[in-house]
């Protein structure tokens, strides 16, 4: 973990010629997401983008062979700078993050997609390059899922940095001072970790999400990080003194004598909290009274295994299988889906991995389910399993692979978007299906694969009861849960306050799964944002939910929380929640009870400061 204080030397980005602001401006204090945890101190550093001017050439056909040689040849030498600054790295997550963008390198669909573009039009290839570049940006920054989102910044700096090449300018290269806060609109993976080899302070970015790879990286590389924090660069010059607050997610910039007084308390404070929690890092979750609550990670990507690896998880709860879709032309094949189910078994076991089916739609838009346009709602159309029963032979495919792969470790195949018996029905005659295309094609495969579904719909809660007897084992999907429920979008600002986990129709709905699920002796898991915030685990656990699935970072604090409390005393709180009748009652009884028990898990768990907030 990097705590460090700066020096007190003005910084600035090499060759831009910054000098330090020769007149006193007042404190700014702005706020962000606090994207890797700690605190820490030092002169700011800007780092400014320069936008790379793409030549627009037409060229002959026997011009457009040599334009086709350039172009693997920038691909190449991009891969030998990746494989540089990775070399500087020590094994950890970092090192799989620039490893995946050197696989997107040799994806053969962008290889190819570029190359005919340079044939067929008879382009050069920086305007080539640019275009699939930018088609591939679009298709993510339409994404629903902030997962896919996130990955639209790491595709325009890798074209950047292949551009580059192809023009023989060579990457901007950035040199803070040690102990300087770097800040900037957004770092590439290859940035961030260069950044690491100068020993920065801490980062700020005016961009980014919790799931962003800046974020992934600074957590890898234990840099604290402030993200999300809009329009920084225009508060901050170089030289100022920055204070970055990675716990509360705020950025001090030019901290007066009260911020500095209680800059050390608070890292005390974080220090302190931090050594008890990992002490527990392979510890299971088990209540005081015996009950064990299994502690499980949502992964998008297969080298975010390694965080939840590195933060306890046991096994997997949510495997999103939709990036393997996204900007391609070609459906992924049998075989695809097999050798990812397989290397990411063999990453976790011995615990058990569960495989949500593609859940795509006009949201998370694939060229392969042929969409020719958006659609006005996209939540409540064609999407996840739907689409998947309309595309049946795509949908086989990647049963097909989940089951061969199922050979290797404890597989389960989780089906997204279930709305009642009906559609479980097709659904499951889609996976006989598949297994009866093994068996006659003679490929060996697990006899016995444990399906399940989420519950991400009010008809699917509601006929719960009804559902558990045709699956094995059910997770409540509390993200979609709460908007289908409450009729709210919620990637809309103007609604989002409506945005209420407590709401008495959702725990009424989480409650009725639950008994339904401990009836047909199944088990039930919850995977959304609910299981990671650390205010409502004593509620889902005395709901009667035993396994969670959240965002690996989150596990070491919700099983602090665990281990330090009694199943009675968590059933009791939820009896008095299931009795309030709005959702300001049962946010004040629930905050009330868990600061009284767990302040400073409330605070480093990243939980908002009040109940006032969107999520609470």
């Amino acid at each position: 973990m990097n705590e460090d204080v700066g020096d007190g030397s003005p910084a600035g980005p090499g060759g831009s010629g910054q000098i330090e602001p020769k007149t006193p401006r007042p404190t700014v204090r702005r706020s962000g997401i606090a994207a890797s945890p700690g605190i820490a101190i030092g002169p700011a550093y800007l780092v400014g983008r320069h936008h790379v001017h793409v030549p627009h050439t037409h060229v002959s056909h026997e011009e457009a062979e040599h334009e086709t040689k350039r172009f693997r040849r920038a691909l190449k030498a991009t891969h030998e700078q990746l494989e540089g600054i990775k070399g500087r790295l020590a094994h950890g997550e970092h090192r799989q993050i620039l490893k995946a963008q050197q696989m997107m390198l040799r994806d053969p669909d962008l290889i190819d997609r570029t190359e005919a573009l340079i044939r067929k039009e008879q382009i050069n290839a920086e305007w080539a390059i640019a275009r699939v570049m930018d088609e591939i940006e679009q298709t993510l920054d339409t994404a629903a899922d902030e997962h896919f989102r996130e990955r639209r910044s790491d595709v325009a700096f890798l074209g950047d940095r292949v551009l580059r090449n192809l023009l023989g300018s060579h990457p901007e290269v950035f040199h803070p001072p040690r102990g300087a806060v770097v800040v900037a609109y957004d770092l590439s993976p290859a940035d961030t970790a260069d950044l690491h080899r100068h020993q920065v302070a801490g980062i700020v970015t005016s961009v980014g999400a919790h799931t962003s790879h800046t974020a992934i990286m600074a957590r890898s590389l234990e840099i604290p990080a402030v993200v999300g924090v809009e329009d920084v660069l225009e508060d901050v010059e170089p030289g100022d003194f920055v204070i970055v607050d990675a716990i509360h997610g705020a950025v001090v910039i030019r901290p007066g004598d009260p911020e500095l007084a209680g800059l050390q308390a608070a890292r005390d404070s974080y220090l302190a909290f931090e050594e008890r929690v990992q002490k527990e890092h392979g510890l299971p979750a088990i209540c005081r009274d015996g009950v064990h609550v299994v502690l499980r990670a949502n992964v998008a990507l297969e080298q975010e295994i390694e965080s939840a690896i590195h933060h306890g998880a046991e096994g997997i709860g949510l495997y999103r299988t939709e990036y393997i879709f996204m900007n391609r032309d070609q459906r992924p094949s049998e075989e695809e889906h097999y050798r990812l189910a397989k290397s990411v078994l063999r990453s976790i076991a011995p615990y058990p991995v569960v495989f949500r089916t593609f859940d795509l739609g006009s949201d998370k838009p694939s060229k392969l389910t042929g969409f020719a346009r958006a659609e006005s709602n996209p939540a409540m159309g064609l999407r996840s399993l739907r689409l998947a029963l309309r595309h049946r032979d795509m949908f086989l495919a990647q049963l097909r692979g989940l089951m061969r792969a199922a050979l290797h470790g404890p597989l389960r195949i989780m089906l997204p978007l279930v709305s009642g018996i009906g559609e479980l029905h097709a659904a499951l005659a889609c996976v006989a299906e598949a297994k009866a295309q093994l068996e006659q094609a003679g490929m060996a495969h697990a006899e016995e694969v444990p399906v399940g579904i989420m519950i991400e719909m009010p008809s699917a809660a509601i006929t719960a009861d009804l559902l558990t007897k045709h699956v094995d084992f059910m997770s409540i999907g509390t993200n979609d849960l709460i908007q289908y429920t409450l009729a709210i979008d919620r990637e809309n600002e103007d609604v989002d306050y409506l945005y209420r986990p407590l709401h008495p129709a959702i725990l009424r709905l989480v409650h009725h799964v639950v008994r339904s699920g401990l009836e047909a002796n199944i088990p039930v898991s919850l995977c959304g944002e609910m299981a990671a915030d650390p205010r409502y685990a004593w509620v889902l656990v005395g709901l009667g939910v035993r396994e969670l699935s959240m965002h690996p970072a989150a596990i070491p604090v919700i099983k602090n929380i665990i281990r330090t409390s009694d199943t009675r005393e968590m059933a009791a709180l939820a009896e008095r929640v299931l009795q309030a009748d709005s959702s300001d009652e049962a946010e004040r009884i629930v905050v009330r009870e868990m600061e009284e028990r767990f302040a400073e898990h409330l605070l480093h768990g990243g939980a908002p400061a009040n109940a006032e907030d969107k999520t609470a």
